[in-house]
């Protein structure tokens, strides 16, 4: 972890605030400036897609017509199976938790076709692999997790994914920055931040990207002050019940994360090392790396780099330094 004086040598990259939730009615302001940019801009938020979509499948659970417990077969018969892969016995909750043992379905974004893609193609992709290891018996951070669940969303409620989302979570707590991108626009809407990343030693724009490859694991564009204000919204009861926010923060163990993180449907656990307990997610996708968390009675952050630190860098990732430093003083 890096130390907290190199958060400055980041400031062209990285975008810090720690807020309430944000007013719905907030106005776009200036994008890049020498002091990093403004929290009201867009950026490809990746894997934070993922709370969103798990507090959909929720919000259907409370409304009887998704159980936790019931098979994915049960939802969408005969479609997902292959090597080892046996539907039947891979639960809603498993999905949401990354327990299913469903093989990812690329392991390069490059190994995406640079078309508009559909979640049923990405799928095909990962069903053409074996599956990882028995349903239940492991937890390993996979992708085609989150694309089955839009895939189940969409089966349950006749529309697709993205318009469940965005009429059950954006538009009722005033996220107006925050959108699926249509089928085949590789732009982001202003103002917006340009994405960077190393290709061959070289720094390059990477900003226009195939969002479809993501589908309901990673497509979502939105703002650091939406993505507070969502979260803030999330564990203060507003957006599922009491209830069934429980059970999102029902957590096991994530390989590797050595006892500080731990995962839940579709939102992480951060053991700080003061003690205090934050809940969030992290989200990256060539040009973006970012990162919402709040704990339960406290403000949420959240940051955005937009060209990831090289890797023997001491500000290699400054996810874990910058929450010590806010919930750790």
């Amino acid at each position: 972890m890096m130390r907290l004086a190199a958060v400055a040598v980041l400031a062209l990259l990285l975008v810090l605030t720690a807020v309430r939730t944000p007013p719905a009615h907030a106005q776009p302001s200036a994008v890049e400036t020498a002091a990093g940019f403004a929290p009201d801009t867009h950026v490809r938020v990746a894997s934070i897609t993922k709370p969103f979509v798990a507090a959909t499948v929720l919000q259907l659970v409370d409304e009887g017509r998704i159980d936790l417990d019931a098979s994915v077969e049960h939802y969408l018969p005969g479609r997902v199976r292959g090597e080892g892969i046996d539907a039947s016995r891979i639960t809603v909750r498993q999905l949401l938790r990354h327990q299913s043992g469903l093989p990812e379905y690329f392991d390069d974004v490059t190994e995406v076709p640079q078309l508009p893609v559909t979640g049923e193609r990405l799928l095909d992709m990962a069903l053409s692999r074996p599956a990882q290891f028995e349903p239940g018996t492991q937890m390993r951070y996979t992708n085609t997790n989150y694309v089955v669940a839009g895939l189940l969303i969409e089966k349950v409620t006749g529309r697709p994914a993205a318009d469940e989302v965005t009429a059950r979570i954006i538009l009722p707590l005033g996220l107006f920055d925050t959108y699926f991108p249509a089928p085949g626009d590789r732009g982001l809407r202003a103002p917006f931040a340009r994405g960077y990343e190393l290709v061959d030693g070289r720094r390059t724009d990477v900003t226009d990207f195939n969002a479809s490859a993501a589908a309901m694991s990673g497509d979502l564009v939105s703002t650091n002050e939406d993505t507070t204000a969502f979260l803030t919204a999330l564990l203060d009861g507003e957006v599922v019940p009491p209830a069934l926010l429980e059970e999102m923060m029902r957590t096991v163990p994530m390989p590797d994360g050595e006892g500080v993180l731990d995962y839940g449907l579709g939102l992480g656990r951060i053991a700080l090392p003061c003690g205090v307990t934050a809940w969030g997610h992290a989200g990256d996708i060539p040009g973006y790396h970012s990162f919402v968390a709040k704990t339960v009675d406290g403000p949420a952050i959240s940051m955005t780099l937009t060209q990831e630190p090289a890797a023997d860098s001491p500000a290699a990732d400054p996810r874990g330094d910058v929450l010590t430093a806010l919930y750790c003083p």
